[in-house]
């Protein structure tokens, strides 16, 4: 396995992380427990150190594995999980509609705590911001988010399928104010959606 820093942070990652996503929704089909604990493993035990999740995969579902999973390796790997969907008083969906959003102060405050609690752990390596709405003021969020990162219980923020110019517009915000920025971005790229070329790679 390879290593490389994550971006200006001292989070050494390696270049194959583990989306959770993957054993954690159903999306792909029926996967029991003991497998997906049997891939989390394996994937450590052949040099991943990067597992990547988010608080409404499986409705927390894809922390709770995650703990079970690696219990006891918790300094060994770097975690990386998500919020901004309201699935604690919004859980009924069609398909796979998007849930409410919720980017306010007391609602960051409340989601990283229920975070920590299936992560079991004290500390969220990258504290990511799931699909901003355009309408929600960074000052807001941001603010929160720095609050979160004095206290300790984030080290970095970071942003998942952020267009450029919002990238842009929160590390402006972050940088005026004299709080954390944002460190990563986490956006769609395949072969079949290659939209990050036009903007936001240049931008990065």
């Amino acid at each position: 396995m390879k290593y490389r820093d994550l971006g200006t942070t001292d989070l050494r990652v390696s270049e194959v992380g583990f989306g959770v996503w993957t054993v954690s929704t159903g999306w792909w089909g029926k996967i029991e427990e003991a497998q997906a604990v049997d891939l989390l493993v394996k994937a450590f035990d052949h040099g991943v150190n990067l597992f990547d999740t988010g608080d409404t995969y499986g409705l927390g579902y894809g922390e709770e594995i995650l703990a079970k999973a690696l219990k006891g390796q918790r300094h060994d790997i770097v975690i990386g999980t998500k919020f901004g969907y309201d699935f604690y008083t919004h859980q009924e969906r069609e398909g796979h509609t998007e849930r409410p959003q919720n980017f306010s102060p007391e609602f960051i405050r409340y989601a990283c705590e229920q975070s920590l609690s299936r992560l079991d752990t004290d500390y969220i390596d990258l504290y990511q911001m799931h699909r901003p709405s355009p309408d929600v003021p960074f000052e807001e969020t941001l603010g929160a988010l720095h609050d979160l990162v004095t206290q300790g219980k984030i080290r970095y923020i970071g942003c998942s399928t952020h267009p450029a110019w919002m990238v842009m517009e929160a590390i402006g915000v972050s940088e005026a104010r004299g709080w954390a920025r944002y460190v990563s971005e986490q956006p769609p790229y395949n072969l079949l959606d290659r939209r990050i070329e036009n903007e936001l790679i240049p931008m990065c």
